[in-house]
């Protein structure tokens, strides 16, 4: 009897990474596992060489997939197959998606559903499976109030809080014995610059790495009007631009750590607020 597909959704950090893991070491006998990373063209590329380590160390046999997005009206995104070497760089991808449907913010909350999930549900679709076939992604115990509300409408189980219970504290340690990691502080998360982190973590960010803010600067002057809006599209929270963001960092703050609590300055600081994704984006 043939056993049943399980999706695995790998976003490149070190929970999903190590749900890839458990799910080998513990599930396999139980489902045809099958891990897919879906690559936006901005990821940083300690994450790309991550995803690569892993895929071959575990031996997850990782398909890595990209947005195919057409540009004509009604026709949805696609996907195409790529591989470590041939993964987008310079955020094609994520350009593409931008070209057509305009800069994601917080009122236009759709990057990561149509450059992360919509190639994946491609994928699945080209293999004959639904769109809403089960996938599991890498949400830990610790952080269930990031489980999507439509998960079973959507296919989507999370084996690290209804399998096994696995904490940030469970993941690190469990890392640290491992013969690689992740190289990239915790902070940086998968998208370089991604407009879901505190201000914290993008001044800090803009301070050491203003050339990680190019792609989004230029998306902001050529696409400020794509999409639809009352007035020009930006990316940043208060409707502020890359722009804003390097002239904030001329005034003296405090620089995020990673060994200070996430609020860093007091309960409710508003410049430690983030999306729930602020540290890697997961498909939901």
């Amino acid at each position: 009897m043939s056993k049943p597909t399980l999706f695995v959704s790998f976003s490149g950090g070190r929970t999903s990474g190590y749900m890839c893991h458990w799910l080998l070491e513990n599930k396999a006998d139980k489902y045809d596992l099958k891990f897919v990373f879906a690559n936006t063209g901005q990821e940083h590329e300690k994450t790309l060489e991550f995803v690569d380590k892993c895929d071959k160390h575990f031996g997850l046999n990782l398909v890595w997939v990209e947005a195919v997005v057409n540009p004509e009206h009604g026709k949805g995104i696609r996907h195409k197959i790529v591989d470590y070497e041939t993964a987008a760089r310079d955020g094609e991808p994520f350009e593409a998606f931008i070209a057509k449907h305009g800069i994601p913010n917080a009122a236009y909350n759709q990057c990561s559903e149509r450059i992360k999930s919509y190639p994946m549900e491609s994928y699945r679709r080209s293999l004959g499976f639904k769109s809403n076939h089960q996938t599991a992604v890498g949400i830990r115990s610790d952080e269930i109030d990031r489980a999507s509300p439509t998960a079973k409408k959507n296919g989507l189980i999370y084996p690290l809080i209804t399998m096994t219970q696995v904490t940030k504290a469970d993941v690190f340690h469990w890392w640290a014995e491992q013969p690689f990691d992740l190289e990239i502080p915790e902070h940086h998360g998968n998208c370089l610059w991604c407009w879901k982190k505190s201000d914290r973590k993008l001044w800090t960010l803009a301070k050491y790495h203003p050339e990680w803010f190019a792609f989004p600067d230029r998306m902001e002057r050529e696409h400020k009007q794509t999409g639809p809006a009352d007035e020009d599209r930006v990316f940043f929270r208060n409707h502020r631009t890359v722009q804003d963001i390097l002239e904030e960092i001329k005034t003296p703050f405090v620089e995020f750590e990673e060994n200070r609590p996430p609020l860093q300055l007091g309960m409710f600081d508003p410049i430690d607020i983030e999306s729930d994704c602020g540290s890697g984006c997961e498909i939901g």
